[in-house]
C-alpha cells in the first residue's frame, strides 16, 4: 500500500427538497430552515453562501446553493448541496449521515432527480498521494470502470452526463485502440515522477470544446471536474490554514448519483475510500495484454474487500446492499 497511515475524506450530497410545511421564497430561505433544524439536531453546520473553499469551512456541515440543480419554485423545491467536514474514516460519520438523513425527511421532501449526485473526496494521511498512488489510482479507475458503471444508474455510466465523463475521453487516452494502451500511458506519466503528469494524463479537456471555445484556449488544458475521477486536486498547492496547518490534496470520485437516504450516501462513501485503498495495491500490477475490457464485479468486490481489509474494516457493510441492487 502507498505509505500512508490511512485515508480522510470529505463528501458532497447534493438534493432537490422542499419543505413539508413551508412555503420558501428562494433558496437562502431554505437553507436557513435546514440549518436551524440540523443545529437542533447536534450537526454543527452554516450556510456558506459564497461556496468559499477555504479550509474553515471544512470544519463542520455546510450548505451550499447547487447551481447544476434547476429550482422549481412552483413546487417550493430548491436544489442544495450539503458539504461534509473532513472525516478520519475511523470516526462517527455514518451516524451523523444517519442524524442529517433522518432531520431531513422529518421536515422536508427530498425528490429524486438525475441533475443530483454524491461526490467524495479522498487525501492521504498523514502523507499526501504520491505520483505513483495516483497513477494507481488512474489505473484502477480505468481498468474496474466497466463494473463502476453497472453500479450506477444509465444516465452516469460511460460518457452519458456531462459532469462525470469517462477519464477514456481525456484526450490523452481517447484516441487509444485498447485498454491496455490507456493503461501504458498512465505507466509512463508514474515514470515522470510528477502529479501532474498523471493528472494530464487524465483530465484534460479538448481546446476544442465549446467550453475550451469560450474560453480561447489554444491547447488542451486540465478540467477534471467532467469526469468521474477528477485528480486536479493533487495540483493545488499545499497552504497555511490556522497555526500552519497543511492543506493536503484530494482525488474526488464524482460518478456516483444521488442519495435520498443515509445509506445510499454511506455505500457511496466506503466504496469509494476502498476503492482508493484497494488501487494503491492492485494498480501498480494492471496493464499489459490480459486486460480485455476491464474488469467484472466479481474483481470489483475482490478489489473493495481488499480495500476494506487494509483500512481495519470488518466488511464493506451498505455497499453489499449496492451491489445486490444493481448487479442485473
Amino acid at each position: 500500500m502507498e505509505a500512508q497511515n490511512s485515508f480522510q475524506f470529505g463528501v458532497e450530497i447534493e438534493l432537490l427538497m422542499g419543505s413539508r410545511k413551508k412555503t420558501h421564497p428562494n433558496w437562502k430561505s431554505l437553507a436557513k430552515d435546514v440549518s436551524k433544524r440540523l443545529l437542533k439536531a447536534g450537526i454543527a453546520n452554516h450556510i456558506n453562501e459564497s461556496n468559499d473553499k477555504s479550509p474553515e469551512n471544512y470544519r463542520e456541515w455546510s450548505i451550499v446553493q447547487e447551481v447544476t440543480i434547476p429550482n422549481q419554485p412552483a413546487k417550493n423545491l430548491w436544489g442544495l448541496e450539503l458539504v461534509s467536514p473532513v472525516y478520519p474514516i475511523h470516526t462517527y460519520w455514518a451516524s451523523d449521515l444517519s442524524t442529517i438523513f433522518t432531520t431531513l425527511h422529518a421536515a422536508f421532501i427530498l425528490v429524486p432527480s438525475a441533475h443530483c449526485s454524491t461526490h467524495i473526496h479522498i487525501s492521504g494521511t498523514p502523507h499526501p498521494l504520491s505520483a505513483s498512488g495516483l497513477a494507481a489510482l488512474g489505473k484502477a479507475a480505468l481498468y474496474y470502470e466497466p463494473a463502476l458503471d453497472r453500479l450506477v444508474p444509465p444516465a452516469r455510466r460511460g460518457s452519458s452526463a456531462y459532469w462525470c465523463q469517462s477519464n477514456r475521453a481525456s484526450p490523452g487516452l481517447r484516441g487509444l485502440a485498447s485498454l491496455g494502451d490507456c493503461l501504458a500511458v498512465l505507466d509512463a506519466a508514474e515514470a515522470a515522477g510528477t502529479a501532474r503528469a498523471v493528472v494530464e494524463a487524465v483530465n484534460l479537456f479538448p481546446a476544442a470544446s465549446a467550453y475550451g471555445r469560450a474560453h480561447a484556449k489554444v491547447r488542451d488544458f486540465v478540467r477534471g471536474k467532467v469526469y468521474k475521477w477528477d485528480f486536479t486536486g493533487m495540483l493545488a498547492p499545499p497552504g497555511g490554514a490556522g497555526g500552519g496547518q497543511t492543506v493536503r490534496g484530494t482525488v474526488e470520485f464524482r460518478q456516483p448519483s444521488g442519495s435520498l437516504v443515509a445509506d445510499d450516501a454511506a455505500a457511496w462513501v466506503t466504496l469509494a475510500v476502498a476503492f482508493v485503498a484497494g488501487a494503491m495495491a492492485v494498480g501498480p500490477s494492471l496493464g499489459g495484454g490480459g486486460v480485455g475490457q476491464g474488469a467484472s464485479m466479481e474483481e470489483l468486490w475482490a478489489l473493495l474487500a481488499s480495500g476494506a481489509e487494509m483500512l481495519g474494516w470488518e466488511s464493506l457493510g451498505v455497499v453489499e446492499g449496492l451491489f445486490e441492487q444493481r448487479r442485473s
